[in-house]
């Protein structure tokens, strides 16, 4: 019995793993670009440190725009002083647990019986003969239907901003999301950061 509540329960509980799973695995991304701009004439830039006097956020998005920085240099942008600089990068990057809703769902509860030797009795030409044979164990199915619920999760967002230095007006921006945990929160925020810039920025 207890090895079957055990099957139940992982049953139960591995939906809302997989969903999890998939949040952490998978990074969404979007973008937006100005019309009309050449991004060739904006391959040097310089970033931009928006988090404030707060000691710890400045310091997280400053080592957030090291990895900007050193991804957009390996696509052939060069990083120069502000005076020199053509754009200017931001980055904005939020972190907390967020609720989201997991939708209903039906999961199979598969069993088997044993299989068993029995006897039937019967005749056979006229006489009373006792037959023996052996019943295979069979497959049951059972269905638990599971309601929707809420749970929450470490959601992470993240957005770079390209600004022409010149007219401090918006270029590009793009942002990227992802369910995470705490504790790997920077290690996903750089992931994010190579993905957004390889798979959007010109």
């Amino acid at each position: 019995m207890l090895i079957k509540n055990k099957f139940l329960c992982g049953i139960i509980l591995l939906p809302a793993f997989a969903f999890l799973m998939q949040g952490c695995a998978g990074i969404e991304t979007r973008s937006l670009f100005k019309p009309g701009i050449d991004m060739a004439n904006y391959r040097n830039f310089t970033t931009v440190n928006q988090a404030g006097t707060d000691g710890r956020n400045s310091l997280r998005d400053e080592v957030l725009l090291y990895y900007v920085s050193k991804a957009m240099s390996q696509m052939g942008y060069s990083k120069s002083s502000h005076r020199e600089a053509r754009a200017r990068v931001t980055l904005v990057f939020n972190e907390g647990f967020k609720q989201v809703f997991v939708p209903p769902s039906t999961y199979p509860l598969i069993s088997y019986t044993e299989g068993e030797f029995t006897s039937v009795t019967g005749k056979i030409d006229g006489k009373t003969v006792q037959l023996f044979g052996y019943i295979p164990p069979r497959r049951i199915e059972r269905y638990i239907a599971r309601p929707g619920y809420r749970v929450n999760v470490y959601n992470l967002q993240l957005r770079i901003d390209i600004y022409d230095a010149d007219n401090l007006k918006m270029i590009w921006t793009g942002t990227a999301y992802m369910i995470s945990s705490p504790g790997n929160a920077i290690d996903d925020a750089k992931k994010m950061i190579a993905k957004l810039l390889k798979q959007n920025l010109p």
